[in-house]
């Protein structure tokens, strides 16, 4: 409840939004499999509360214990970028949507993203077609990006798991119900893209996504087995915090040691 939340001072509060600052450019470069964490965590620097400090403490104690995990990619074949996008459904407290999309070439994911999406929806079917438009430029702009490298990518292909969303995307409002008739053209600009051969659109498992832990949080073996694909590492990452074993947070001083 936020009325009834504890916020932190002024000074935790900075040191707070310095901490997610500094995790915001690291997730976007090395540590993708922290991007959901810290899409939230983006979302509360301007009046962050203890709650919202113990979280950022436990990410930054995640990162401690797994800090040798790299980032490795892999390249099978240039003329082919496949996406994975998807979407969880009213997941936050105003109950909007979370988008998350990643790219590969092979193994490991080159490009992801998981975000917020900007306006309510009434089903989990609509919240994928407003996550398949989210993740859009991102999807045209890197086929046209190794386009312009000299290879010969003639489209990118899409991977979802929704086959009522794929009808959609593909058929446009010709494929759309009483249910949803009422969303907006301008979700519908995939179809144009398909229409062009831009994008080739396939269906694939829920169990098969590997994005999903980007969209949700998600724990254990399942959040293991995502993060194997988005990393390019093996499923079972041994613990380096040997030390903080059985804590679910690391010490206020070792984030002030960390911003300094």
């Amino acid at each position: 409840d936020e009325e009834d939340a504890q916020l932190l001072s002024p000074a935790r509060a900075i040191s707070f939004h310095r901490s997610v600052a500094q995790l915001l450019f690291l997730c976007y470069r090395a540590r993708k499999d922290i991007q959901p964490a810290v899409s939230f965590l983006t979302s509360r620097v301007r009046k962050p509360d203890e709650d919202d400090w113990g979280k950022l403490k436990r990410v930054l104690k995640y990162l401690k214990g797994t800090r040798s995990l790299p980032l490795r990619l892999t390249v099978d074949d240039l003329t082919m970028a496949t996406w994975n996008i998807d979407a969880s459904h009213a997941i936050h407290w105003d109950c909007k949507g979370q988008t998350g999309a990643g790219m590969t070439l092979g193994k490991g994911a080159i490009t992801s993203f998981s975000r917020k999406q900007k306006i309510n929806t009434k089903s989990s079917t609509e919240s994928e077609i407003v996550g398949v438009d989210d993740a859009m430029p991102s999807v045209l702009w890197c086929l046209y990006f190794i386009q312009a490298q000299g290879y010969n990518m003639t489209h990118a292909l899409v991977q979802q798991d929704n086959k009522s969303v794929i009808l959609m995307e593909v058929n446009g409002k010709m494929s759309s119900s009483k249910r949803t008739k009422h969303i907006r053209i301008k979700y519908f600009f995939v179809t144009d893209r398909v229409a062009q051969g831009d994008i080739v659109i396939e269906h694939k498992p829920t169990g098969e996504m590997w994005i999903d832990a980007h969209t949700k949080p998600k724990q254990g073996t399942p959040f293991r087995t995502d993060r194997s694909h988005v990393m390019n590492c093996p499923i079972n990452v041994p613990d380096e915090t040997r030390e903080c074993v059985g804590s679910l947070t690391c010490r206020d001083s070792e984030i002030q040691r960390c911003n300094r």
